[in-house]
């Protein structure tokens, strides 16, 4: 069984799948089975050669999203660059920089 790390309501976190996918998404609870997060992303390459963050599930209703721990590899919280900008791209707020 996977062992969770302790995250808080909120915290945004990196996902890896058994699939070899990875998914940031804001961390909402952890379950028995599974976890349940908000507005999970994938990070794509842009046309410029860069990276984008866009919707894991595009036709996902609602927003949260139940996973099951046994297709989870690992869990990590995600590195604040990279946290900041799924903010931004989650919520039309701008940090301050």
């Amino acid at each position: 069984m996977l062992k969770i790390n302790k995250f808080d309501k909120n915290d945004i976190i990196s996902i890896k799948l058994l699939a070899g996918e990875e998914i940031i998404a804001k961390f909402i609870s952890d379950e028995e089975n599974s976890i349940i997060v908000e507005r999970a992303t994938t990070m794509a390459a842009n046309p410029q050669g860069g990276l984008a963050l866009v919707p894991w599930m595009m036709s996902a209703l609602p927003e949260t999203i139940e996973l099951n721990k046994a297709t989870i590899i690992t869990m990590s919280p995600t590195a604040k660059e990279i946290a900041d900008k799924f903010i931004e791209a989650t919520t039309n707020i701008a940090l301050a920089k």
